[in-house]
């Protein structure tokens, strides 16, 4: 048998590279389709390979055995993934910045590296564009800020791919397969336009697919979502995926403190000044959010 990477998931069938860069279009085994062991893109398998088989060639192999994964995303459904490239635009649609808080505390919960990346810079003038940037204000993320069109910020998010396996995740239309494109021409996905009736773009990305770059990197381009569900979260916990309030833990009147109406609240005190008033508005709407369901 020979080991490989799901690299592209669609009608039952599974694309695998080989460590010589081969593709090998493969069925699984009836155990690796179901619950915790449905095959996604990123996972490592173990599979025998047809005679005849290639991504332009009849035949199939088979995987016989997925290995341990080194973590999971539902939603985008990918495993084995080193960093999250949560991508939003300034403009057309416009930014959905409670998202990008559902995304960060999913890459949080993952233990993924974590990037904002703010595009269609293009498409705002100086002042919209200060007043947009003013709202991420004390993140405690890398933030780029990139153009497809004019090039602006696409070196710094090269050199953030490089090495590194990476998921570009966001809403339809802000982007994702505009600025890949932009990186690496060759790549030539499909990009769509914004409809001008409902504001959000269409899904060009129709399933997860693991494309490898010139830089030494590669990336899962991901369709586009406008609704992150959370899965097995407890809001006594919530606070645990907020980097921002790490530097104040301990600081807190109460050992156990939510950070909500508590008196001599560390986190509390510090809105607007090292915490983001909006950050910590999308964790009290998160706390409800969480607090109406036993394990949500």
């Amino acid at each position: 048998m020979l080991k490989g990477k799901v690299v592209k998931a669609a009608g039952g069938f599974f694309s695998v590279r080989d460590k010589s860069g081969a593709e090998h279009v493969c069925r699984a085994r009836g155990t690796l389709k179901r619950g915790k062991n449905g095959l996604m893109v990123g996972d490592w398998v173990l599979f025998d390979p047809s005679e005849e088989n290639s991504v332009t060639e009849s035949g199939e192999g088979i995987i016989e055995k997925l290995l341990p994964r080194i973590n999971r995303l539902y939603r985008p459904p990918v495993s084995n993934v080193d960093q999250l490239i949560v991508v939003m635009s300034l403009k057309e649609p416009e930014c959905d910045w409670q998202l990008v808080s559902r995304m960060l505390i999913f890459a949080e919960k993952e233990k993924l590296s974590a990037v904002l990346c703010l595009n269609k810079t293009d498409l705002v003038g100086e002042k919209e564009f200060a007043a947009l940037t003013g709202q991420v204000d004390y993140y405690p993320y890398q933030i780029l800020y990139t153009s497809a069109v004019n090039g602006s910020g696409l070196e710094q998010l090269e050199e953030r791919l490089s090495g590194q396996c990476s998921v570009f995740a966001g809403p339809s239309g802000v982007g994702k397969s505009s600025l890949l494109n932009a990186i690496e021409p060759g790549l030539s996905l499909q990009t769509g336009i914004v409809s001008e009736k409902i504001k959000r773009g269409r899904h060009t990305t129709r399933q997860a697919e693991l494309l490898n770059l010139k830089c030494g990197g590669s990336v899962v381009d991901t369709p586009g979502f406008t609704r992150l569900d959370f899965s097995k979260l407890e809001a006594d916990k919530l606070a645990d995926y907020f980097p921002d309030f790490d530097p104040l833990l301990g600081r807190c009147g109460f050992r156990n403190c939510r950070h909500i109406s508590e008196p001599e609240c560390a986190v509390r005190q510090e809105i607007g000044r090292s915490i983001n008033p909006m950050r910590y508005d999308h964790y009290k709407y998160f706390i409800q959010e969480l607090g109406k369901q036993e394990v949500f």
